[in-house]
């Protein structure tokens, strides 16, 4: 689609504008757009992912493993090779649980808009950045490093067109749109947006010992204190455990039942030891995991698909999303992405708030039910990766295949880390599902 398209040459203003006698006043302009300040999508949403966490060993074939920043993009969905032996020898350079968790969390944002989502051709004509990014130990520079290039305009503007950048904090998310005003023609417009995703197993582990501090009766202020910024590990990959859990300085507040060397799992938990001891709740301890990215990826695609320009002119609120014209610094990280833990809001009814808002924006008809969410009716997918994001049925979906995920229902933040707790959620919540 042009950035600036012509005014159509048989519309009733240019034959107007043809008809007029010399000397005769021009007629005035035909009115803006009935939506040409409100930027959402328009119907294809072409996504690119990106993760830290591919297998070093598979990239870096010849040197020593190295941290890999940004090293590999795929569009979402992408098998890699043409055989199967080709694709098992390719398997290590792109995260597949992320392109997993990335349909898994779209499955709701695609109901509620109407949206297409497809990968792109290339990468340059992807309009949706998905960057796992992860390996930080909260050094400002490294933060400046992967902020900087979330607001970019597109090449070869249109001298007359007004383009806008923003920013927004989500739960363990920044989001970078840039975003175009309409005219007389045409409606404001998302043009790019990048969403770049912390969550690890670190972010699990300090949520679960901010609920243990809450319960210790710990204030939000000591909470925020206490908060470390360390992104290292993601299921999958036992040989990256986790760097002594023990001196978080949350873990002050941990239930003294916790073994914390039965926290992550072990290769031989992976090769399925359902027979050792704490093999049942470290199960049960990765579930309660993929279900939080799941759900935090879900708001952050919701956020971005309603524009970030109707939070920031106030036509949506939502506690889950704070808006800035200016890439946020370290320190405001913390304060927002816990929200969900303190308290500063209903994280189930802000989620629930959330998705109709966007229903509303795309004029979306809510005439179902699901366990008293109202949720647009069920659209067929047109193509193999909108059947993959339409077939998700994992960690948190719904009880049937066509219904939506609704993990904020769950109680996803209640859990500690110790074993009867984590335990008794996940057959909890497997009960509520069957």
């Amino acid at each position: 689609m042009p950035e600036h398209p012509p005014p159509d040459e048989d519309s009733e203003h240019v034959i107007e504008l043809r008809a007029r006698r010399p000397g005769e006043p021009a007629p005035p302009p035909p009115p803006l757009h009935p939506n040409a300040t409100i930027p959402l999508f328009d119907n294809d949403v072409r996504i690119w992912l990106s993760s830290e966490f591919v297998d070093p060993n598979e990239y870096y074939r010849f040197d020593p493993p190295v941290a890999v920043y940004e090293s590999c993009a795929w569009p979402l969905g992408v098998q890699l090779g043409q055989t199967g032996d080709e694709r098992v020898a390719l398997s290590g350079v792109y995260d597949g649980h992320f392109d997993w968790d990335v349909a898994q969390a779209l499955k709701l944002p695609r109901r509620y808009t109407g949206l297409r989502f497809r990968p792109p051709h290339r990468r340059d004509s992807a309009n949706l950045w998905i960057r796992h990014a992860g390996r930080w130990d909260g050094e400002p520079h490294r933060l400046a490093e992967i902020v900087t290039s979330l607001g970019r305009l597109p090449r070869g503007r249109t001298p007359d067109v007004k383009y806008h950048v923003l920013y927004a904090l989500t739960p363990f998310s920044v989001i970078g749109q840039t975003w175009c005003e309409g005219n007389s023609y045409f409606p404001a417009r998302v043009i790019d947006t990048t969403i770049v995703f912390f969550y690890t197993f670190e972010t699990l582990i300090q949520e679960c010992l901010i609920t243990d501090a809450q319960r210790a009766g710990a204030s939000t202020a000591d909470i925020m204190q206490a908060y470390e910024h360390r992104y290292a590990n993601v299921r999958g990959q036992p040989n990256l455990l986790l760097r002594d859990p023990v001196a978080l300085k949350l873990a002050r507040y941990a239930n003294p039942t916790i073994d914390w060397d039965n926290i992550v799992a072990v290769p031989d938990d992976v090769r399925g030891g359902g027979t050792r001891p704490g093999w049942e709740a470290r199960n049960a301890r990765q579930l309660l995991f993929i279900s939080r990215v799941e759900t935090h990826l879900m708001v952050a695609l919701a956020a971005a698909c309603q524009g970030l320009a109707n939070f920031a002119s106030g036509r949506v609120r939502s506690g889950l999303v704070r808006v800035s014209n200016a890439p946020p610094d370290v320190d405001a990280l913390a304060p927002h992405w816990l929200g969900h833990m303190t308290g500063s809001y209903d994280h189930a009814a802000e989620c629930a708030g959330l998705l109709q808002s966007l229903a509303n924006r795309y004029g979306q008809t809510l005439s179902e039910d699901l366990r008293g969410v109202p949720i647009p009716p069920f659209d067929p997918p047109q193509d193999p990766v909108e059947r993959q994001i339409a077939a998700m049925n994992g960690a948190i979906s719904g009880c049937t295949v066509n219904d939506p995920i609704d993990a904020y229902r769950w109680n996803l933040f209640e859990p500690s880390l110790d074993d009867e707790a984590v335990t008794r959620w996940v057959r909890e919540a497997t009960a509520r599902l069957n």
